[in-house]
């Protein structure tokens, strides 16, 4: 018997196997790119970030801006006299109540013209007392003196009638009469005179017992305003609130000039936000428009009461007023957002903002689609307001109008943009 000597197979089907491995390979790779483009159609169709179609819509435009809550009723703090830092008993944030000491000074100097000034005070005093006593012994010495002259011219005047009957009787002579009657007019004039002094005292001694009260009560002022100034050591709230500010060079021992600004204090009743927001956005705001304050995640409705004319930084100042009570989170300088609403558009051709698109009521290229559905060729369109992620549409395109959101770099200078461009 016979055996046949097996032939050597191992190249062929080496061969048969890697063509086998080949051809597997190469279909699932056709397969795969069929699925992949399907799959990168089908995405890039329903991609809402590279197209937008044009609908009508309700638009609200609002700019925004940042700042904080101030107090409508701010108080500031004054030291009214100089001294040194005793001690400071207040803080920002500390509640306090009206009359209240925020710090307090020292100023020996201040103390030793207080003393001076009720030693003075008490001079005057004594002074005034003396100048008193003194009038009424002066006018009652006067009054004395016209008692006096009163009784000389009363024995004057007897001696002149008796000396009138003795001459009728022929008894004396007519030079004894005119004698009588020359001692008379001379008491007369005596008595007239020492009237006449005691009217002349009185005003006399009325001016300097007024003179006396002067100097008395600028006595008591001078030291009624050291008192003060003394009590203006201990500076104090001049309201109710809380104090907001108190400066950073306040140590105990630090000299502080008087009339030196040294805090704030707030009335925590009532506020107001004032809000930055940029030069460019401050040219649509205007006084009465509705405006919305966000802080600590609560919402509080206001509306705009004022409008910083000046331009500081590229920013502006506006005031947002409030109605109604706000919540308690409510501080002095909490930091809020705002958002003001300057226009409202029921009904319009809204569309999404595309990129590049930064100012509104401009006359923009965008790239919109043709009837073929497959391209899109730039055209020119009037923008109007832009709010967020939203635009509105004056002139160029109509509802159902679909235009590129963000055009590729390569593209921005083609005459067209296919479909699948869009994508790439």
């Amino acid at each position: 018997m016979m055996f046949d000597i097996p032939k050597d197979r191992s190249r062929a089907s080496a061969a048969n196997w890697y063509l086998l491995v080949i051809a597997c390979l190469a279909g699932a790779l056709v397969v795969i790119f069929f699925l992949s483009r399907e799959a990168f159609s089908s995405d890039h169709a329903d991609n809402p970030s590279s197209i937008a179609e044009v609908k009508i819509s309700h638009l609200g435009v609002s700019i925004s801006g940042y700042g904080k809550f101030v107090p409508k009723i701010q108080r500031g703090i004054n030291a009214l006299s100089g001294g040194h830092i005793v001690e400071v008993f207040k803080k920002p944030g500390n509640l306090v109540a009206k009359g209240e000491v925020i710090l307090s000074l020292n100023n020996p100097k201040l103390l030793r013209l207080l003393e001076t000034s009720e030693l003075a005070l008490l001079e005057e005093h004594a002074h005034q007392q003396r100048v008193k006593a003194e009038s009424v012994q002066e006018i009652e010495d006067q009054r004395g003196e016209i008692r006096l002259a009163k009784v000389k011219l009363a024995l004057a005047e007897a001696e002149l009638k008796a000396h009138q009957q003795l001459k009728d009787n022929q008894v004396i002579s007519s030079l004894d009469l005119h004698k009588a009657q020359v001692a008379w007019e001379q008491e007369d004039a005596m008595l007239n005179m020492a009237l006449s002094r005691l009217d002349t005292l009185k005003k006399t001694r009325k001016a300097i017992e007024d003179a006396a009260q002067y100097r008395l009560e600028k006595a008591q002022k001078q030291k009624e305003l050291l008192a003060a100034e003394v009590a203006q050591l201990d500076v104090r709230a001049s309201m109710a609130g809380m104090l907001t500010e108190l400066t950073d060079d306040l140590e105990i021992g630090r000299q502080v000039e008087e009339g030196k600004a040294i805090g704030m204090i707030a009335n925590l009743a009532s506020y107001y936000a004032r809000i930055n927001i940029t030069a460019a956005d401050a040219e649509y705001v205007d006084v009465g428009q509705v405006a919305s304050v966000q802080f600590k995640g609560i919402v509080v409705q206001g509306e705009v009461s004022r409008v910083d004319p000046t331009v500081n930084n590229g920013s502006v100042e506006i005031d947002i007023r409030f109605e109604g009570e706000l919540p308690s989170a409510v501080r002095p300088n909490i930091d809020v957002t705002a958002r003001v609403d300057i226009a409202s558009h029921a009904s319009t051709l809204v569309v999404e903002r595309p990129v590049g698109i930064v100012r509104s009521h401009r006359l923009y290229s965008l790239f919109v689609q043709d009837e073929s559905k497959r391209y899109f060729h730039p055209r020119d369109v009037l923008i109007g307001d832009i709010a967020d992620e939203k635009m509105q549409i004056i002139e160029g395109l109509e509802v159902g109008d679909v235009v590129i959101i963000d055009v590729p770099k390569q593209h921005i200078n083609s005459p067209q943009i296919a479909m699948e461009d869009v994508y790439e």
